[in-house]
């Protein structure tokens, strides 16, 4: 079965799905928001959860059932109704980036709360206009960020209220760091941090705080009064590396989270006290990483709180919108290919030209440079004591 997982045409079947539904929901989005956007917004964004979950469940289905990746959560045991799918709360959710797959191990947890088509982030500008994740993310109130603070503290404060004003609980993801771990970036930054006067960190690149200090100061709590901070430690002994061409070909790929919960209202609103309480935080996950890394344990190094490492379960809800989807899209064509013309035959050759290139273009945009964050832990890892 692994062996047929790697077969390169199943992969473009894949691609091929993920395109024609991907662009079928993203017209389906502008139709909606032409005629609800206005007259019933809650209605508009209510639809669109849905639609936007059609396109996630395809990705995620490569991570639960395609590559069977395995996440282990260590969290206190009242955090796990969360995990179970019993959020009911905005919520803002700190993590490192130091993998190819962070933000899919991320969709994992949102899944299981049965909220990740409320799943939201800080993006570049320029994603806006990617087809499908970046058109589905321009219906959905992502905030687009431009990298010129004046123009973005409007928009960041426009988006955070627009969010927080939705009919279900969204969870806005921020990741820091800023970037994505690199061992070029990692110097630069304790360069900057030694320039600074800043404490040096292990294993994380020294937190952006700006964009922090500005979204805490801009939270109402009473509409959310939830932090959550993830610490992610990838890869094992005998797993795959955490990469996307590791579950396009269905090799297991192992991650494992630490994650805390935070009242918004111990975190300063000022843009000191916010960046010194974001500051010393890194310091904690650098501590529960460098724990983690040499001991296979997140607290015997920290001196943080020792969990029960619990699994995360998969959803089918993935697995059935991926059948279903893909025996709709390949069906139908394989139908044309069968009845059409040597004209309409050429064009699906085309077709399949393009989404592979469209595939080969996906894959090479996640990967990072092989002396990024990740790769082969060592072998006290396997220490079963959590």
């Amino acid at each position: 079965m692994g062996n047929i997982k790697e077969f390169a045409l199943l992969h473009l079947f894949f691609c091929i799905t993920f395109l024609v539904s991907g662009l079928t929901v993203n017209l389906l989005q502008l139709i909606l928001y032409i005629l609800l956007s206005r007259v019933n917004r809650k209605l508009f964004r209510t639809l669109n959860y849905y639609l936007i979950y059609t396109i996630y469940a395809q990705l995620l289905f490569l991570a639960d059932w395609w590559s069977a990746a395995k996440l282990n959560i260590y969290s206190a045991p009242d955090l796990h109704h969360v995990l179970k799918g019993m959020g009911e709360e905005h919520a803002i959710i700190l993590m490192n980036h130091h993998y190819e797959l962070d933000w899919l191990y991320g969709w994992m947890v949102g899944d299981s709360a049965r909220l990740l088509g409320n799943a939201r982030v800080y993006v570049k500008k320029m994603l806006k206009y990617v087809p499908i994740i970046g058109w589905a993310w321009g219906f959905s109130d992502v905030a687009f960020l431009e990298r010129n603070w004046e123009k973005d503290k409007d928009n960041l404060a426009y988006k955070i209220n627009q969010l927080l004003d939705y009919p279900s609980p969204v969870w806005i993801l921020l990741f820091p760091e800023g970037t994505r771990f690199s061992q070029e970036k990692f110097a630069a930054s304790q360069k900057f941090a030694a320039a600074r006067g800043l404490p040096e960190l292990q294993h994380h690149l020294i937190p952006r705080t700006k964009g922090f200090s500005f979204t805490v100061s801009q939270l109402d709590p009473t509409r959310i009064s939830t932090v959550y901070d993830v610490t992610l430690v990838a890869g094992s002994e005998n797993s795959a590396p955490p990469t996307l061409t590791s579950a396009i070909r269905g090799k297991e790929t192992v991650a494992n989270m630490y994650i805390r919960k935070f009242d918004l209202k111990d975190i300063p609103k000022d843009e000191e006290g916010s960046s010194a309480w974001l500051m010393k935080l890194f310091q904690e996950k650098d501590a529960l990483k460098d724990s983690y890394s040499k001991t296979g344990c997140f607290s015997e190094l920290s001196g943080m709180p020792k969990y029960k490492a619990v699994q995360q379960k998969r959803r089918i809800c993935s697995l059935l919108i991926c059948i279903g989807l893909n025996l709709i899209v390949n069906c139908g064509i394989l139908a044309l290919v069968w009845t059409g013309s040597i004209y309409t035959r050429i064009a699906v050759l085309v077709f399949f030209v393009f989404a592979w290139l469209a595939m080969d273009r996906l894959v090479n945009i996640t990967k990072i440079s092989k002396s990024s964050a990740y790769g082969k832990t060592s072998p006290e890892q396997t220490k079963k004591n959590e």
